[in-house]
C-alpha cells in the first residue's frame, strides 16, 4: 500500500494546481494563484453526491486526484481536474469501495485483471483512494497517448475500445462542463469573499 502523503507534498501539489488553474482557463487568468482550488473541487464532490461523501473525504479525494494528475502529466489545471472528477463521477459516483462484476475497482473503476499486475499492485490496493486515483489517471493517460483525442481515449477507458463507448465519453464531457459551470460560480464567490476580507483589513 502507498504511504500516507506528506503534508508538504500535498501543499506543493495544491499550489501547483491552483497556479496552473489560474493560468490555463480564460476566466481565471486574473488571479495568479487561487488558493481555494481544491476546496472548490471538494465542495463540488460533496454536492454531486448529495452529501453522501463528507467534506473531509471529498478533500482527500480532491488531493488524491490532483497528486495523480500532477504525477502523470506534470501539471494539474482546472480543466484537468474537471475531467478527472467527471470520470470518477461517471465511473463510481466517487465511491472507492465499489467492485463490479468485471472486477473493476474503486473510484476510477480500474480493471484489476488488466492493470494491477502491470502497475505492480495487488487487487486490494485499488480500493485505496490515492492508489486508485493514481492508477485511473495512469490508465487514462495510456489511452490518451494511444488514440490522441479525448473521445476515443475516454471510450477506451470505459470499454478498452476507442469506438465502443462513445456515449460514455460524451457523458463524461457533459459532466465536465457541469463541473466547470459550478466551479466558476464557486470561484467567483470565493473571490468576492477574499475581496471583502481584504477590504476589512483597512477598516
Amino acid at each position: 500500500m502507498m504511504r500516507r502523503v506528506a503534508p508538504a507534498i500535498v501543499l506543493a501539489s495544491v499550489l501547483g494546481f491552483v497556479a496552473a488553474c489560474a493560468a490555463s482557463e480564460p476566466e481565471f487568468r486574473q488571479a495568479r494563484v487561487h488558493r481555494h482550488g481544491l476546496t472548490i473541487c471538494s465542495l463540488i464532490i460533496t454536492e454531486l453526491t448529495d452529501g453522501r461523501i463528507s467534506a473531509e473525504k471529498a478533500q482527500e479525494i480532491s488531493a488524491a486526484i490532483a497528486l495523480a494528475g500532477n504525477k502523470h502529466f506534470g501539471r494539474v489545471t482546472c480543466g484537468d481536474m474537471w475531467l478527472y472528477m467527471a470520470i470518477a463521477y461517471m465511473e463510481s459516483g466517487f465511491k472507492n469501495n465499489v467492485v463490479n462484476y468485471m472486477n473493476c475497482r474503486g473510484m476510477f473503476q480500474v480493471h484489476a485483471p488488466s492493470w494491477a499486475s502491470k502497475f505492480g499492485l495487488k487487487y486490494s490496493d485499488l480500493l485505496d483512494p490515492r492508489i486508485n486515483a493514481d492508477a485511473g489517471i495512469r490508465v487514462f493517460k495510456h489511452y490518451l497517448e494511444l488514440y490522441g483525442d479525448l473521445v476515443p481515449a475516454l471510450s477506451a477507458y470505459n470499454s478498452d475500445h476507442p469506438g465502443a463507448a462513445v456515449g460514455y465519453a460524451r457523458g463524461v464531457l457533459s459532466t465536465r462542463n457541469r463541473i466547470k459551470k459550478r466551479y466558476t460560480e464557486l470561484y467567483k464567490s470565493f473571490q468576492q469573499q477574499d475581496a471583502i476580507a481584504l477590504g476589512s483589513l483597512w477598516l
